[in-house]
């Protein structure tokens, strides 16, 4: 029979000397096995330090676990000092993180030349084989029976026949009591034991797990609300009494809670309770921001220059939840100023009412012009995280700058005249992803109307309707993420209007849709070479967004679409593609980012070969 040792838990895959066949780290230097260390004053400069062997753990995170420094590579600072200590337990180090990804048998030497004051370090590792898993075992311990464990996990690390790695098992017991906790069973605890056979390079994990007494929502109380209805906390609550408990519902609480950007704390705490209690209380306590706040930010685009935009809000203005917000917003395309008002649940009712009005000015590379709008919606979220509006909306509008070959074109469109539109309004939502500023899964869809029959918008009648879907896959390698967008949008004239006015028809290109082509170029033209916008729209994305270094991420993209002068005219023969790549930086308010991109069917070959584009936050 063969030799094996049972390792209960974690911690004791860690006790080299629980196995058998580990070796011990090769002979250095002389100076290197002395115990203590010589004076700092004598101690010589790290002139370079090179690993060479780890064919499995990348250097990076060899270096990371040392804790002698290696010298920077452009030398504007003093190298570092060798200290022998330091560097022997750095070896001790690299074994006991080997023995964390699965190997047993590795051997580390370490050659370190001295000269003139200075020491050139290489260490050399034979990793040896790794530990195979062998089998898998989970147990359950007392009456509870949630079920075949190991299939209801999202993911199973432990696979028969692959390395074992503490990570690996620590992941898997972590998984399982995740899925206890999202399903009810809030005692649950797992725990786990490896059993290694140093000779045979295997390891038999056994996992047991005690889950607890189902258990369900108790009562669940509000603390530290002030001028904010207890009403509008509770009903974005996503916890209801009486329903299982699930930890994941817990933090989606604090997630939307959050989203009100009416609380700097946000605490949901189940309540202890004696262990043969099935009814967990809850606690929610909430601490209120100020009631004023004003944002000031500045930043510069390739498309739009310089930009600049200040935000004024009011929380709680005037009791009862309500926000009172007032921007501005300046470009070289566009100026903005403009108002919104919410009120949750307006007359007592799981309505919200959100009214904006703006005044609104743009330059456009074939018009330009200037807008009053105004908007009253009232929204309702819905289960399964949909959202619906309907409302009224009002525009006037007076477009301007209008060239005479594009009027030739577009006989409806009038420079001067102010146009006036009275239209229905309504849309639904659904919105899955998990990180608003950097989405790694999930999606959004959104599907946007607006009606202006005779009845009530008589100078102009329309109906228009938009379709956006966006998706995030989650690749796993190395955090590799697959985006997605796909827009298609109608806006027939109808009625007593034969041709929807310039100011009002799509258009498209640019570093926000198309980005290997100018921006809003894309399209009908006329003979002069101006945009003329058109009825329809198409256009769909897709990024590749992976890592590089550190903070530093990679995308490369591939675009589709075009816009078509007439409904009737759309023709997906007609799309305009592009390709490239980019690099972009994370910061705390987004990724920031330089992007090239090249036309595969350009629009004029001449002029339209590559473009740059600098942005801030992603595309979509």
């Amino acid at each position: 029979m063969k030799k094996q040792d049972r390792l209960p838990g974690l911690s004791a895959l860690k006790l080299c000397g629980l196995l058998a066949l580990v070796c011990l780290v090769g002979a250095g230097p002389g100076w290197c096995q002395t115990p203590g260390s010589p004076p700092e004053s004598s101690q010589p400069f790290i002139n370079s330090i090179r690993i060479f062997g780890n064919a499995t753990v990348r250097s990076k995170v060899l270096f990371n676990e040392m804790v002698t420094s290696r010298p920077l590579p452009f030398r504007w600072r003093t190298p570092p000092k060798l200290n022998p200590d330091d560097f022997n337990d750095d070896l001790e180090r690299l074994k006991a993180l080997y023995r964390r990804h699965g190997f047993y048998h590795t051997k580390i030497d370490a050659d370190v030349q001295e000269s003139q004051g200075q020491v050139d370090i290489r260490i050399h590792i034979h990793e040896g084989p790794w530990i195979r898993i062998s089998s898998v075992a989970v147990s359950v311990v007392g009456p509870e029976r949630p079920g075949p464990l190991k299939t209801q996990v999202k993911e199973n690390p432990l696979v028969r026949g692959e390395r074992f790695t503490e990570k690996k098992f620590e992941g898997f017991k972590k998984e399982i009591l995740n899925y206890l906790l999202d399903h009810g069973y809030p005692k649950a605890r797992v725990e786990g034991e490896v059993l290694l056979d140093a000779a045979a390079n295997t390891a038999q994990v056994f996992v047991q797990v005690w889950p607890g007494p189902r258990c369900t929502f108790g009562e669940i109380t509000v603390r530290g609300w002030q001028d904010t209805p207890e009403a509008l906390i509770r009903r974005n609550l996503r916890v209801k009494k009486g329903e299982l408990f699930s930890l994941e519902k817990i933090i989606a609480s604090q997630e939307r809670l959050y989203e009100l950007d009416l609380f700097r704390s946000i605490l949901v705490d189940p309540e202890e309770v004696p262990e043969e209690e099935t009814k967990i209380p809850l606690t929610v306590e909430v601490g209120e921001k100020k009631k004023r706040s004003l944002r000031i930010g500045a930043g510069y685009g390739s498309w739009d220059e310089f930009r600049a935009r200040a935000i004024l809000r009011y929380r709680n203005f005037a009791g009862g939840g309500r926000i009172l917000e007032m921007s501005t917003k300046y470009s070289r395309l566009d100026n903005r100023f403009e108002g919104m008002f919410l009120n949750p649940m307006i007359f007592g009712y799981d309505l919200d009412l959100v009214i904006t009005t703006g005044l609104l000015r743009r330059y456009y590379p074939s018009f330009s012009d200037k807008a009053f709008y105004s908007r009253a919606l009232l929204e309702r979220e819905f289960p399964g995280q949909i959202k619906g509006y309907v409302g009224h909306g009002l525009e006037f509008a007076r477009p301007f700058n209008v060239s005479d070959a594009a009027l030739q074109l577009l006989r409806e469109t009038r420079p001067g005249k102010l146009y006036e539109a009275n239209m229905v309004l309504w849309g639904l939502s659904r919105n899955t992803i998990d990180n608003p500023a950097e989405p790694q899964k999930g999606g959004q869809v959104f599907f946007l109307g607006e009606w202006a029959p005779a009845l009530i918008s008589p100078k102009l009648q329309f109906v228009q309707s938009n379709l956006e879907v966006r998706q995030y896959h989650n690749l796993g390698p190395k955090n590799v993420v697959l985006a997605g967008r796909i827009k298609f949008g109608v806006m027939p004239p109808i009625q007593d209007t034969d041709q929807i006015p310039i100011y009002r028809r799509y258009f498209t290109g640019g570093p926000t849709s198309m980005r290997a082509y100018r921006n809003y170029y894309l399209g009908p033209r006329d003979e002069a070479g101006n945009p003329l916008g058109g009825e329809s729209i198409f256009i769909s994305n897709l990024e590749v967004r992976f890592p590089l270094y550190e903070d530093f991420r990679g995308v490369a993209f591939f675009d589709a679409g075009n816009v078509f002068y007439k409904v009737k005219d759309t023709d997906l023969g007609q799309i305009k593609y592009g390709a490239g790549f980019g690099l972009r930086y994370q910061t705390p308010i987004g990724p920031i980012g330089v992007e090239f991109a090249w036309p595969l069917n350009p629009i004029n070959r001449e002029r339209d070969k590559y473009q740059i584009v600098f942005n801030i936050g992603q595309t979509f």
